[in-house]
């Protein structure tokens, strides 16, 4: 770790593999060397103090050679306090002696690839002339001093008096505060600058009155963001190609008074710098006529780009209203339609089409045939065409068949279980008398 700390960060891992291996090879060539010398100088007659010519060690700082130094090593060595490594000792040196040591270009070259990065700029780093240290010591003096009070500004930023200015603004480029052809990225710098200065937390320590009109303020840029996007789009963009039907919708819950419908669509795999989408948009019918036809479309949800699918759920009023509509006339089927939609406009529209009145089973019954005798409602359900009535007997035919509506939402009444009841609330209007035969008793006006 006391190694670590005083070598500093590597260079790089190839720097230091080479320098391990250059130190491996030099350690084993030494050793090799010694151990063939007491046989050369046996052999030949030559001391054994001689010199060994041409090793490629480090140099330690001292004026020692690397012979002498390895011999040193050999000669303190011991199993628990091994030699230390050339490499480490190099690291310790600094610049003043490598510069005073005799060693080699390509060694110098190596210690100091081998420094941290501070002492290396440093030590390549050309000198600087008097003149030039003087002027930049001017120059940072004279711009401290004016980067000082913007600093402060943008700091201190008066946050009411900026709420004021926002809710005062009448454009969207006044409240950005941009210029009317910016950029977008310019627009978004503006935009996140105001989001951060007025945002919630940042609005604890004002009055009451204040974090008000901050919320109105923030709410204002957010629609002055989108304004400057959706003119940018009017302007240079095109209308969004329509979407793809992303597989068969399905009924999530099918509770009177909860019901959940799910549609989804397929997002583009590559988005369009042309025909960008900044959202989709879910509308449906809130009117249907007897026969079938939709009227008075109305937005239903707006959904984020990233969002493939919808859920229509009965418990949210304007969506409640769609659902209804299709129950008053018992149609066969729900109409959605969702648009892509950007500043320049919405695509064509994708339409679903979701299994309405076979899908709920209170929406089945039998209608009501009006006796033209005794103006008797009875359930239409006869053979061959003809329903005896349940009041005085008549045969009663398809052409005295009538739609009754309910008095409180206008749905259609229908016969279930011997009940007369509404299929959009549920109200139970009557109950179905035991059938009478002709000639009995005189029809009670007062009962259905």
């Amino acid at each position: 770790m006391q190694c670590r700390r005083r070598s500093g960060p590597w260079r790089s891992k190839l720097v230091r593999l080479r320098v391990l291996n250059e130190w491996h090879k030099t350690t084993r060539r030494l050793v090799h060397k010694a151990a063939a010398r007491p046989r050369l100088a046996s052999r030949e007659g030559i001391a054994e103090t001689a010199d060994v010519v041409g090793a490629d060690a480090r140099p330690d700082g001292d004026n020692a050679s690397p012979q002498t130094t390895f011999r040193d090593s050999l000669q303190r060595s011991s199993p628990r306090l091994p030699p230390r490594s050339p490499i480490l000792r190099a690291m310790d040196s600094p610049i003043r002696s490598m510069v005073r040591s005799h060693s080699s270009k390509r060694m110098l070259l190596m210690q100091l690839a081998l420094l941290p990065m501070s002492f290396a700029a440093k030590a390549r780093a050309p000198p600087k002339s008097p003149s030039l240290k003087a002027r930049s010591t001017r120059e940072k003096a004279v711009s401290a001093p004016q980067q000082a009070p913007q600093a402060a500004t943008a700091r201190g930023r008066d946050v009411p008096a900026e709420i004021k200015r926002i809710l005062a603004a009448v454009s969207a480029e006044e409240k950005l505060q941009v210029a009317a052809n910016a950029a977008e990225e310019e627009i978004l710098q503006a935009w996140k600058k105001l989001v951060l200065l007025l945002h919630p937390d940042k609005l604890q320590r004002l009055d009451d009155e204040t974090r008000k009109e901050g919320a109105d303020a923030l709410h204002e840029v957010h629609a002055a963001k989108d304004e400057m996007r959706r003119r940018q789009q009017e302007a240079c963009a095109q209308v969004p190609a329509q979407p793809k039907v992303g597989g068969a919708s399905r009924c999530l819950d099918a509770t009177p008074g909860a019901r959940k419908y799910e549609i989804c669509w397929t997002l583009p795999d590559v988005q369009d710098p042309s025909a960008p989408v900044e959202k989709y948009e879910v509308w449906g019918p809130r009117h249907c006529s007897e026969l079938g036809e939709t009227y008075d479309w109305v937005l239903l949800a707006t959904l984020p780009p990233l969002q493939p699918q919808f859920i229509i759920v009965e418990e949210a009023p304007t969506q409640q209203d769609v659902m209804w509509a299709a129950d008053r006339v018992l149609r066969q089927t729900l109409s959605l339609a969702v648009h892509a939609v950007n500043g320049k406009g919405s695509s064509e529209a994708l339409g679903f089409e979701l299994p309405w009145a076979s899908a709920f089973p209170w929406l089945g019954g039998m209608g009501s045939l009006v006796c033209n005798q005794c103006l008797r409602l009875t359930p239409r359900g006869g053979r061959h065409g003809w329903t005896s009535c349940a009041g005085c007997g008549a045969g009663l035919g398809a052409e005295l068949a009538i739609v009754v509506r309910c008095t409180e939402c206008g749905g259609e009444v229908l016969w279930q279980r011997n009940a007369l009841s509404c299929t959009c609330c549920r109200r139970t209007m009557a109950i179905n008398a035991p059938q009478r035969r002709r000639g009995d008793a005189r029809y009670n006006s007062r009962s259905w």
